[in-house]
């Protein structure tokens, strides 16, 4: 076994729980004197994704808790953000998305390396909302008192269409709805997902894409496509579930909880919000129990000394430019790969002062230094390939 030693990292948490918000005016390309009220009440809504630090290995108890810096460190500030542009086509088809984007700060306070981490909506929705995090400038971030980069920053950018509501307005997208629900219904999986998913060709308010994602992890999760499942659950709840009916919300949640355990994803089964004891879809609690145990089970394997083994599949990018992409966020201080079905290329372990990229080598075992916090792992390769990731304390 080689060991690789990746000095000097200090990772961030990701923690949404903590964003702070700001929402601008759409900039449409007519001029404001002829926009009507209508695109008016169009808006791009910036969500800032915090970090959060701390010291590595941490115990299953403590991976939610606030972290302090590293010594000598302060975290970037932001000093302006342009607000994004809600396009023209979109705001004409009541069109509505949301975009998550990874990038550096830069050591003059500057963003870089812009990249899409997950999206639903337009591409149009997508070139704004890179566009407008280009031009965002920060108070750099220093380490002893010197300008330094920094890495793992995330923001959310969601286009919303202020009239419309959460309500479905297209037509076509309800004839596929119904059309698909009912064959998942049936049993009829596979029919059901090709028919659903050609709904996502179609312009979608926030809701009707909440409730397509919904019914499509519905239906992976029963044909036993976890990783695919997982996706379209994280995209059913975006905004803590804003956009799906009150009474479905917490029959997602615990679907997403169970989800994030089989993909891997203790960390987020630990940190999770508190579920409600019953709801409409669960009046005597049974599936909230059985969720439970699941989380309980995970995390028992966060805590206990031996190796985490995590059964990773590589999904489709988003943006369909091809290839696919497996994230992680780390929990030990060791890291390896082993069994790989299909074609697996590098990894990016993206962390506050510094990005680590190398090739994935069944024949290595990385480190990441003791004072160093919390990393998120990127795997990139060929959609659908799988592997093992073994961490270590």
């Amino acid at each position: 076994m080689r060991w690789v030693e990746l000095d000097g990292l200090h990772p961030a948490r990701l923690q949404s729980m903590q964003s702070a918000k700001v929402c601008y005016n759409a900039a449409h390309n007519a001029a404001a004197g002829r926009m009507s009220e209508a695109m008016k009440l169009h808006q791009a809504i910036v969500a800032v994704l915090s970090l959060t630090l701390s010291a590595m290995p941490v115990a299953a108890a403590e991976l939610c808790v606030a972290k302090i810096a590293p010594p000598g460190f302060t975290a970037a500030v932001a000093a302006e953000r342009a607000p994004p542009v809600f396009p023209q086509t979109d705001a004409d088809d009541e069109s509505e998305g949301w975009v998550r984007l990874g990038f550096t700060i830069t050591a003059a306070g500057e963003t870089k390396d812009v990249a899409v981490l997950d999206q639903v909506g337009s591409r149009s929705m997508i070139k704004a909302a890179r566009q407008a995090v280009t031009r965002w400038t920060y108070k750099p971030a220093t380490q002893d008192g010197q300008a330094v980069e920094q890495y793992g920053n995330a923001a959310e950018i969601l286009y919303r269409a202020g009239h419309v509501g959460n309500t479905l307005v297209h037509d076509n997208v309800v004839v596929k709805y119904d059309e698909g629900r009912a064959l998942v219904a049936a049993g009829k999986y596979a029919e059901g997902v090709a028919v659903l998913e050609q709904a996502f060709t179609l312009p979608l308010t926030l809701y009707e894409q909440a409730k397509l994602s919904f019914a499509l992890a519905f239906a992976h999760e029963k044909s036993k496509d976890l990783p695919r499942a997982l996706g379209h659950i994280r995209h059913a709840v975006i905004e803590g579930g804003t956009f799906l009916e009150k009474a479905v919300v917490p029959s997602a949640q615990r679907m997403r909880l169970r989800l994030e355990v089989a993909n891997g994803n203790y960390q987020y089964a630990a940190c999770a919000a508190p579920l409600p004891a019953t709801d409409t879809f669960d009046p005597t609690g049974a599936d909230r129990k059985e969720t439970m145990r699941i989380v309980e089970e995970a995390m028992k394997k966060l805590a206990s000394p031996e190796p985490l083994v995590v059964d990773a599949t590589l999904t489709a990018k988003p943006g369909k430019d091809g290839g696919g992409i497996w994230e992680h966020p780390l929990s030990r201080r060791k890291f390896r790969f082993a069994s790989f079905s299909g074609q697996v290329q590098e990894f990016e372990l993206s962390c506050v002062k510094q990005q680590t990229q190398s090739r994935v080598d069944a024949a290595a075992e990385w480190t990441v230094p003791a004072n160093a916090g919390p990393c998120t792992l990127r795997v990139s390769g060929e959609a659908r390939t799988t592997l093992k990731l073994v961490e270590e304390w």
